[in-house]
């Protein structure tokens, strides 16, 4: 690998297909930041195992997609060379979130504990509702293994420290039981 081996990348689009004729590529972004892709100047491609750093000389939202023109792509057989491939970026350039907002991949893996310090488990995944994220958490240890949903609400999460790779959480009675 080249680019960023070594280094922590996060994926943030995938190409799905050439645009036009002169090498712009649609762009599915995984981003909450569409607008991010104006500033992009580099980006590495990962396409069957193997990653290369590409310039990017354009990049505009374009509805729900972004539309990119990298350097040395200047044709629609080359554009079309990239289909499904995805586009990564060190997690240190990502934009910066408010206080208290986390990345999916900062909460994913947390150990959750009650509010008294008992283990309840590990984030495995975060679903979107479209009105407030839920939690997934597979109950740990000596338990049934059986996953239980955590609303992210201030109301039932207390507290997120991604360092320290701890979540608190002050949960309704019975909602273990479910």
């Amino acid at each position: 690998m080249s680019g960023d081996a070594g280094k922590a990348t996060v994926k943030i689009g995938k190409i799905l297909a050439p645009h036009g004729v002169a090498g712009l590529l649609k762009v599915y972004p995984y981003t909450d930041f569409p607008e991010r892709c104006a500033l992009l100047k580099e980006v590495t491609v990962e396409q069957k195992g193997k990653r290369r750093r590409k310039t990017v000389e354009k990049a505009v939202v374009y509805g729900r997609f972004w539309l990119i023109k990298f350097a040395g792509v200047d044709t629609r057989e080359e554009a079309a060379l990239l289909a499904g491939a995805v586009l990564l970026i060190p997690k240190a350039e990502r934009i910066p979130l408010p206080a208290g907002v986390y990345y999916v991949d900062q909460v994913v893996g947390l150990k959750v504990y009650t509010t008294d310090g008992e283990l309840l488990g590990r984030v495995t995944r975060v679903i979107s509702t479209g009105g407030h994220d839920l939690y997934a958490v597979k109950k740990e240890p000596n338990r049934d293994g059986a996953e239980f949903l955590v609303p992210a609400v201030k109301k039932f999460v207390k507290s997120i420290d991604p360092d320290g790779g701890k979540m608190v959480v002050e949960l309704p009675d019975g909602l273990l039981d479910l």
